[in-house]
């Protein structure tokens, strides 16, 4: 397997970041680290024009580190590039030259537009939607795109962002009345002059950037969300709105104490999330969908050819078959797998009743049920679970994500299902049951080619008063009837209160 790797640096407003990805086999790539220093290049900006000293050797004090790191992984690229802060300041082209002079990396300052088509290159190969505004407050700047049909219609850059704010009206510590008061106008003019935000009228709003993870988190916080997975993660807009309101009525103190609020954004986190917020409201936004891939996600999707002319046609195709890779998944057994699974749930409708699309569900559960055996065969479907949960599959919901890991888990036993208590309040009985379900189908299927050699070529279901007759198309060996009645009868009867019966037919195979 063809492997390199790549560097992407981000030299920000408020913190300069390193994401390092792993590309393999002409196709597909992983994040293998990230690492971010909060060195507040911004700081002084706005009343000197100029980045400060002390800020700029932090800088290259923290580049220089982030090189050794490239360096330790043998990186065969690093791309690096500077946004706000660095180009507003009168000094930052000299800074630039500077850190090529001492420590040899060549940095390039991109515009306001190209930041905002990174952002999007991004988010877009990474979540499953069509229509949305995708807002990316930084600390010196606020990108904003309309994306329509998946493609990118409109960008635009404004020139302000969470340090600036907070600055600007003084929002570290109490903020009061009046300075959020002025805030507001300041971003009601700001609005009525970009014409965008009346053309994503009624859209969901994309987040991106550590403001907008920070609000998803307090919220995953607040409400005793299982799931540490910031990606895709969605909140409405009044969710957003009491976590903002929450926010600007304590003071610095009592925002260092605000679970999920990390401790370098306590002072500059009411003026940005106010601006999340008001964003949400001019458009009439129904929904925040929180992306955690944006600026450096989308520097490597453009780097490996994903760029807006070549978008990830299938973003959970591609997905899945990147962690069956990365994880040495039998790639054959798990698409017969998958086959006999869809034949089952195809074919057992009339028992099922299933009217939702779980197609997401079934396909990843099929594909990755043997995943945990990368850990240890024993218990390995316990291990799926865990891996499947945690893995990064996109274009999937965090719900189906998890419906999908517990169909993994409860595919080796005949006992009622298995839920972890922590995750019982996110599920429903008929969700429960859909799992219960799956799982069966799963089962069997994994039965049907336990020789992993693709001996059975098709199945026929034929369901009677009492029972369902699974017919077998079959090309010579046993296909464990036995071991199949035994390990899913009595869960077939439990689920659909009928017996399960097994008739194979033998065929001869074609050379």
């Amino acid at each position: 397997m063809d492997r390199r790797n790549i560097g992407v640096i981000d030299i920000g407003s408020n913190s300069v970041h390193l994401v390092i990805g792993e590309y393999y086999n002409n196709e597909y790539f992983q994040i293998i680290d990230d690492v971010k220093v909060n060195v507040r290049l911004n700081e002084g900006l706005s009343e000197t024009g100029e980045l400060q000293p002390d800020r700029m050797d932090f800088g290259i004090e923290t580049l220089a580190m982030f090189q050794s790191m490239c360096t330790a992984y043998g990186i065969e690229k690093v791309i690096a590039v500077a946004t706000a802060a660095v180009r507003k300041a009168s000094n930052g082209g000299a800074y630039v030259a500077r850190i090529k002079d001492e420590i040899g990396l060549d940095v390039e300052i991109i515009p306001g537009e190209v930041e905002a088509s990174m952002d999007y290159l991004g988010a877009i190969n990474t979540l499953d939607i069509k229509d949305a505004l995708l807002m990316d407050i930084g600390g010196g700047s606020t990108e904003f795109v309309l994306i329509k049909d998946r493609k990118k219609v409109e960008a635009v850059s404004l020139p302000f962002g969470s340090i600036d704010l907070a600055d600007k009206f003084d929002l570290t510590d109490e903020v009061t009345d009046k300075n959020l008061k002025a805030l507001d106008d300041f971003l009601k003019n700001a609005f009525e002059e970009t014409p965008i935000f009346k053309k994503a009228q009624g859209l969901p709003l994309i987040g991106v950037g550590g403001t907008i993870r920070n609000v998803g988190r307090i919220d995953r916080s607040m409400n005793n969300y299982p799931m540490e997975i910031a990606h895709n993660y969605r909140m409405k807009s009044r969710e957003v709105k009491r976590i903002c309101e929450m926010a600007a009525s304590m003071n610095l103190a009592e925002r260092a104490n605000l679970k999920g609020l990390s401790k370098g954004r306590i002072d500059i986190f009411v003026g940005s999330s106010h601006t999340l917020e008001r964003v949400m409201k001019q458009i009439d936004s129904p929904e925040l969908i929180i992306s955690n891939a944006g600026l450096r996600d989308g520097i490597i999707y453009d780097y490996f050819g994903y760029n807006e002319n070549n978008l990830v046609y299938d973003i959970f195709e591609l997905s899945l078959v990147n962690i069956m890779l990365n994880f040495n998944v039998n790639i054959p057994h798990a698409y017969h797998v998958l086959k006999l699974t869809e034949n089952l749930f195809e074919q057992l409708k009339p028992l099922h009743g299933i009217k939702q699309d779980v197609r997401k569900m079934i396909r990843a559960a099929a594909m990755l049920h043997d995943v945990g055996v990368k850990l240890a065969f024993a218990n390995h479907h316990e291990h799926s679970f865990y891996i499947i949960l945690n893995s990064g599959l996109l274009g999937v919901e965090q719900k189906e994500l998890l419906m999908s890991a517990f169909v993994a888990l409860n595919h080796r036993t005949n006992k009622k299902i298995h839920i972890s208590e922590e995750y019982i309040g996110l599920l429903q009985d008929e969700e429960r049951h859909l799992i219960d379900q799956l799982s069966l189908f799963l089962q069997i299927a994994e039965y049907l080619d336990r020789s992993m050699d693709g001996v059975v070529k098709d199945i026929n279901c034929v369901i009677m008063e009492n029972e369902v007759q699974l017919n077998v198309l079959t090309t010579g060996h046993s296909v464990f009837d036995n071991m199949i009645i035994n390990e899913c009868g009595k869960k077939f009867k439990r689920v659909f209160n009928k017996t399960l019966t097994i008739k194979n037919k033998v065929i001869i195979a074609r050379r």
